[in-house]
């Protein structure tokens, strides 16, 4: 608290986070990436094993500063690829978690446009907001009485509609940066670029979810 402000920290980049990025990023090349028989919410691939890195969680929660569990059912310790016109069902979106790391493994070289593969942050134009609401009282404010009714008129509604939306910020793709965010924060997926897993948008994800805090 400052100044009688409580600080909520919504983003966090980190450059050159693992020391041997590059033998990751080889394990991720050995990797299958299976055909999906149906067109998923972001685009591209998720490999068909997932790896648990040992010390990652305790890094990323000591960058936090909070004490951290890996959210049950989302992507966490896959790996994603995405090739040029991969496209997925939603656009701007959030997810369902306190944190979201995202570990960006293609060389930077290889990236046609950082900025375009990179990961962007949106404001919703109608609600004046730049995140989903954090808590009930902020649910309010924005006019809904239920979480599903948000999700419902807000980002299910326009997901796909980018006149909704305006763009805020970008994290350009870089490789081996982390960033790791509160992904409450309207947010898309970045653009897929290349033909194949070795010249593609390669990332290392993973969600968490805060110990000990009270959640909507």
């Amino acid at each position: 608290r400052v100044c009688g402000y409580i600080i909520i920290k919504s983003l966090i980049i980190v450059y050159d986070f693992l020391e041997d990025a590059e033998k990751l990023r080889e394990v991720a090349l050995r990797q299958k990436f299976p055909d999906r028989d149906r067109t998923t919410t972001y685009p591209g691939k998720d490999s068909g094993q997932r790896l648990i890195i040992d010390g990652f969680d305790d890094r990323v929660a000591e960058i936090a500063g909070e004490r951290l569990v890996p959210a049950a059912g989302l992507s966490n310790g896959y790996f994603r690829m995405a090739l040029d016109g991969d496209i997925g069902t939603a656009g701007v979106h959030i997810d369902i978690s306190h944190w979201t790391a995202i570990l960006y493994l293609s060389p930077t070289e290889d990236c046609p446009d950082s900025v375009a593969a990179g990961t962007h942050l949106f404001r919703h134009k109608a609600t004046n907001s730049d995140h989903a609401p954090y808590d009930e009282q902020e649910l309010a404010a924005m006019g809904f009485s239920t979480p599903k009714e948000f999700m419902d008129n807000v980002v299910t509604a326009d997901t796909n509609d980018r006149d909704k939306w305006e763009k805020i910020l970008t994290v350009p793709l870089r490789f081996n940066r982390l960033m790791l965010f509160r992904p409450q924060q309207y947010h898309d997926a970045g653009t897929g670029f290349g033909t194949s897993l070795q010249n593609g948008r390669l990332l290392y994800l993973n969600f968490y979810n805060a110990v000990d805090v009270r959640r909507m």
